[in-house]
């Protein structure tokens, strides 16, 4: 994940509330697994090797977590965070996120919108209370970038729904992304991104606030 940031290789980006909007600190390894049956994401892997590096030896350190939620077990090398002190919420975003839906969530979210490189990557902020949400309206993730965070998201009792899905049906649940089906009428890889875009989120309660935050702008 993020294998542009990698390419790049900068170690240099000072990071933001804990979150580094690029450099070699985006770059992950993802491994996820999923029910071929269901589609549900059961297990989950990321290794973080640029997590720090050493001043003195100028040598990386690395990091990794991991979740399983699966048949009613729900274990991970994490606890949950604790609920953020702020009124506002906080949610990271893509630099190439529309205009559109960066003016949705500023009553909800004020000046605490972050952005940052990798779609993996904005889902371990998350994972680790960095921010409340990670929301992408697009489609050029892919089933590869989300499952292995999205399971140790679930492990954690968060998830990460299919936005279009939960926008388009409003009083229809809330939908989370699935891993077994390939999109039809597409070729190569388009056939496996997350079509219709993606909400990665800790809280329910913040999931419900950012989609009814953006159900009036974005469908227009």
């Amino acid at each position: 994940d993020s294998t542009n940031q990698y390419i790049k290789g900068r170690g240099d980006v000072d990071p933001e509330k804990g979150l580094y909007p690029s450099g070699l600190q985006s770059a992950l390894v993802l491994i996820g697994v999923y029910d071929r049956a269901s589609g549900e994401p059961i297990m989950g892997v990321i290794n973080q090797p640029f997590n720090q590096c050493d001043p003195g030896s100028l040598r990386w350190q690395g990091q990794y977590h991991w979740g399983v939620s699966y048949q009613g077990l729900s274990t991970s090398s994490l606890a949950r965070p604790a609920p953020s002190p702020h009124k506002e919420l906080s949610v990271v975003l893509s630099s190439s996120e529309t205009e559109k839906v960066k003016q949705a969530l500023v009553p909800l979210c004020g000046r605490r919108m972050y952005h940052a490189s990798g779609a993996g990557y904005k889902v371990l902020c998350v994972i680790l209370g960095l921010v409340d949400a990670y929301v992408f309206s697009e489609d050029t993730t892919f089933k590869w970038d989300s499952c292995g965070p999205h399971a140790i998201l679930r492990s954690l009792g968060g998830g990460v729904a299919d936005l279009a899905s939960c926008l388009s049906h409003p009083h229809g649940g809330l939908p989370e992304l699935k891993y077994h089906q390939p999109r039809h009428g597409v070729q190569g890889a388009e056939r496996w991104a997350n079509h219709g875009g993606l909400v990665a989120f800790l809280s329910e309660k913040h999931l419900k606030e950012i989609l009814s935050a953006l159900s009036g702008s974005v469908l227009q």
